[in-house]
């Protein structure tokens, strides 16, 4: 039997293929922002914390994603919070803060009875722990993220490029930075079961990165970075499907590769 064909008679396949674009879609979005601002780091550590959120709704008996999205919403506020201070480097408390995030997760699953192997499906991506409820999650956060995109496009954009001169423009950068922050960590949670904490940082990146080489405006960057994601998403739900490998790592497999052909491509055309 063929993919699509497939994708009718089982459940897990067609929730995870729909999964897999909504993923694409909404990461691409925020991608956008992260590859301007040089927030990548931010999108980075949120996935990290959203690991001991995770442990720790194990540990408690509640929703796990729940808890996780709030663990990388407070991650990346209070990295935020700290830069805007001054007295302590972006990177400098994402490095404070990580690891420390990772060990509150090991801790935490250390007092779970009976260690539950769902963690490691979390770490690095399941398709079978995609449900419909998920897809329908993400098609929830993804109108969310369009209208926020729709809506405030223009502050957006000035808040992209240069923060000082969105202000100078009467933008509320307060109010944009921390809705984005918010959108990257629900983001990144809501794509933890297609391609794992370890890897979603990848679907953050590598659109926008590989978009900026080709787009002139910020328009034609989000429409560009969403189409490669969702036809990277494609080709690695394919190759998942005939070489047994994990979709997620495929996927990322794929991003790389048109970042690779993409680049390649326009520095012999400038050259």
């Amino acid at each position: 039997m063929s993919f699509f064909q497939d994708m009718f008679v089982f459940e897990f396949l067609k929730n995870a293929f729909f999964a897999s674009i909504l993923v694409s879609i909404l990461t691409a979005l925020f991608s956008t922002v992260v590859v301007l601002r040089k927030i990548e780091f931010i999108g980075d550590g949120a996935a990290h914390a959203s690991f001991g959120g995770l442990a720790l709704g194990f540990l408690i008996g509640i929703s796990s994603t729940l808890v996780a999205a709030i663990s990388a919403v407070a991650f990346a506020i209070t990295i935020s919070y700290f830069s805007q201070k001054r007295r302590v480097s972006e990177n400098s408390m994402i490095g404070i803060l990580l690891p420390l995030s990772m060990a509150l997760g090991v801790i935490f699953l250390s007092f779970v009875k009976g260690y539950t192997p769902d963690v490691m499906s979390y770490l690095f991506g399941n398709i079978l722990l995609v449900s419909k409820a998920d897809v329908v999650l993400l098609l929830i956060l993804v109108v969310i993220a369009v209208l926020f995109f729709s809506l405030f496009h223009r502050e957006i954009v000035y808040y992209s490029f240069d923060e000082k001169m969105a202000k100078h423009f009467g933008v509320n950068t307060g109010f944009i930075h921390y809705s984005v922050l918010i959108g990257i960590s629900l983001s990144i949670v809501a794509s933890v079961k297609i391609a794992g904490i370890i890897l979603v940082t990848a679907f953050l990146v590598t659109p926008a990165a590989t978009a900026k080489l080709m787009a002139k405006t910020f328009k034609g960057m989000v429409t560009f970075a969403i189409g490669l994601s969702i036809g990277a998403s494609f080709c690695g739900m394919i190759l998942a499907y005939y070489l047994n490998i994990p979709p997620g790592s495929a996927i990322v497999v794929a991003l790389f590769v048109e970042f690779l052909v993409i680049y390649s491509f326009t520095k012999s055309k400038k050259a």
